[in-house]
C-alpha cells in the first residue's frame, strides 16, 4: 500500500468515525453508549478532546484485527465493520 493510499484510507476512516459518532447509538448498554462510543470517550482528555495519535492507534488496532491475511488491505465491507458496536 502506498503512502497516498494509506492517507486516503485513514482519511476515509476518520470521516466514517465522525459519521458514526453523530449517528444514533445502537446496542447501547446501561450508560447509553455503544462499545465504540465508550472506547472513544475513554480516549478523551478532560476537555473532551482526542489526540490524533490516540485516534490513529485505535484505528490501526481495529484495521489490523480485520486484516487476517496481513496483506495491508481490507475490503470496504470490513472497513465499515471497524465502526460497528463490536470492539
Amino acid at each position: 500500500m502506498t503512502m497516498n493510499q494509506t492517507v486516503k484510507a485513514l482519511s476515509f476512516g476518520a470521516m466514517l468515525a465522525i459519521a458514526a459518532l453523530s449517528a444514533p447509538v445502537a446496542l447501547a448498554d446501561d450508560t447509553g453508549l455503544s462499545p465504540f462510543s465508550m472506547e472513544v470517550k475513554k480516549m478523551a482528555n478532560k476537555d473532551g478532546m482526542i489526540s490524533k495519535k490516540d485516534f490513529m492507534a485505535m484505528m490501526e488496532k481495529r484495521f489490523d484485527a480485520m486484516d487476517k491475511g496481513k496483506k495491508g488491505m481490507i475490503s470496504t465491507a470490513d472497513a465499515m465493520k471497524i465502526f460497528s458496536d463490536k470492539p
